[in-house]
């Protein structure tokens, strides 16, 4: 693992303990992180190009999330 790499699961690490110390329940935490991703890709991405990433992020946990009945 790179530098950027393990700066970047520090963050994530440290993301996810503050939000789990928060208190909000799930629709807040979402309604934050929605707000988050879509200001910080406003100023960089059109919104196409930050629809595509949006859909990559989700293909990509889903398939290590499957529904019960799907293996992989």
């Amino acid at each position: 693992m790179d530098d950027d790499e393990k700066k970047m699961l520090r963050l994530f690490e440290q993301l996810a303990t503050h939000i789990t110390d928060a208190g909000l329940d799930s629709e807040q935490v979402g309604a934050v992180l929605i707000k988050l991703a879509v200001l910080h890709a406003v100023n960089r991405l059109d919104r196409q190009e930050f629809l595509d990433h949006v859909g990559y992020a989700w293909n990509y946990e889903k398939f290590f999330h499957p529904d019960s009945d799907e293996m992989h």
